[in-house]
């Protein structure tokens, strides 16, 4: 599936930035804290997800104001501003019809527009979301995180990745601390949590008649788990299902269960991948033909070679396979030892990650077939101890996508020399 992205205007004048994926009945999912639409449908997981809620309906999300591709200027704070563009851009799209899917922020979002548009609303679903947003912590802790968000963007936002992935590796903190950082400024970023603290739709809940799905996790550390009981208790006759794990985002760590919940109570068929069974984990399969390794920055060039490369018959592996509460250091020495070949993205942000040489490293110590796959006319200086015998292969001028079929091509034929030598050893 292919994603489009559009653009309305709000009651200020104002650009929000909204993206649609899929066909049939629309699901619209408010915005949440700090997105970009383009650059999200880059993470595999994250596409995933969205293109499995999408199979049966037409899925709807958009930047809030001040974020992702949205108009980063911004001076309306509250949770009716908020409101204001969910039906700016349920009206842009004509939507009749429809049922939201709300989760962090999102909820409070959600429960304002279906008390104020009732009849349009045929499910409500909140996840991992909450009533009062005071009731979160304290004042203190509440004035704390926002201080440090002004006092420091980069430490705040490792902050905020080790709150709503934890126990992940440094590489997945390190991108998405970057993500955050690239959806906003960090005042804008300040200004959106306090948003978030000060939401309450605790007395519009009573009034909700729609078909109500409460998921919530049971571990969440950014929303706590007796907030989602709390909401479910508030809301006649909700459905309320407690889930395990302790990742805020749906989309990361058992996603399956998230995605079968929310098929049954809309009616939808369970696709296999929805059907998973979140009781049993099932070992990973550390085996690859090739590891790709890449900066943050370069996350969308990283993706499109991933999904191209799946397409095409190659098996490849980057670090978002794993899941928050596994041993990274040892999961990702793992891969890269046991992989074919090891894919170097190289830009001019390459030099510049400690995650990206410390895999280069254990891939030249493991006498790896490394591939040096250059977006950009830039050598890498710090590398070129680890690369020196490489050849490169140069994936420029834009678009990426023209070089990737001989990619692939020169791929396949590395593992495929790999796998004749060790025929010949055996």
């Amino acid at each position: 599936m292919e994603q489009q992205i559009g653009f309305c205007s709000g009651a200020d004048g104002s650009r929000i930035a909204y993206a649609t994926v899929g066909d049939g009945p629309a699901l619209v999912m408010p915005a949440h804290w700090l997105s970009n639409v383009q650059q999200g449908w880059q993470f595999p997981e994250i596409r995933c997800f969205y293109e499995e809620l999408a199979r049966h309906h037409t899925l709807v999300r958009y930047d809030q104001r001040g974020t992702g591709l949205s108009d980063r200027s911004r001076t309306d704070f509250t949770l009716e501003s908020e409101l204001r563009d969910l039906e700016t851009v349920i009206d842009r799209l004509k939507l009749k019809r429809l049922a939201l899917f709300g989760f962090s922020i999102g909820g409070p979002i959600a429960v304002a527009y279906i008390a104020r548009h009732p009849r349009r609303v045929s499910h409500l679903i909140l996840y991992n979301t909450f009533a009062r947003g005071k009731a979160m912590g304290s004042e203190e802790l509440h004035a704390a995180l926002i201080s440090l968000i002004r006092a420091h963007w980069g430490i705040s936002s490792k902050t905020f990745a080790d709150m709503f992935y934890p126990g992940a590796s440094p590489t997945l903190t390190d991108h998405y601390a970057e993500f955050q950082r690239e959806c906003a400024t960090q005042e804008m970023a300040a200004q959106l949590l306090d948003l978030i603290f000060n939401a309450d739709i605790e007395h519009l809940l009573t009034g909700i008649r729609a078909p109500t799905l409460v998921l919530h996790r049971q571990q969440d550390r950014a929303t706590p788990f007796r907030m989602g009981r709390e909401l479910a208790s508030l809301i006649p006759n909700a459905h309320f299902v407690p889930l395990e794990g302790n990742i805020h985002f749906p989309w990361a760590g058992d996603s399956a269960s998230v995605l079968r919940n929310i098929a049954e109570f809309l009616g939808d068929p369970v696709t296999d991948i929805q059907a998973a069974d979140a009781a049993q984990p099932v070992a990973k399969q550390t085996y690859h033909d090739v590891f790709i390794s890449f900066a943050f920055p370069d996350k969308d060039a990283a993706g499109k070679i991933y999904a191209y490369f799946k397409s095409n018959g190659i098996d490849p592996f980057w670090c978002e396979e794993l899941e928050a509460g596994q041993d990274y250091p040892e999961l990702l020495g793992e891969a890269i030892r046991t992989s074919k070949s090891f894919l170097l993205v190289v830009s001019d942000s390459t030099d510049n990650s400690d995650s990206v040489r410390k895999e280069t490293t254990i891939a030249h110590n493991n006498k790896k077939p490394i591939i040096p796959v250059r977006i950009k006319e830039i050598l890498p200086k710090k590398l070129e101890y680890l690369i020196a015998s490489s050849l490169f292969f140069d994936a420029f001028p834009q678009p990426l996508e023209q070089h990737l079929p001989k990619l692939a091509s020169g791929i396949k034929k590395i593992i495929g020399s790999k796998a004749d030598k060790n025929k010949t050893k055996q």
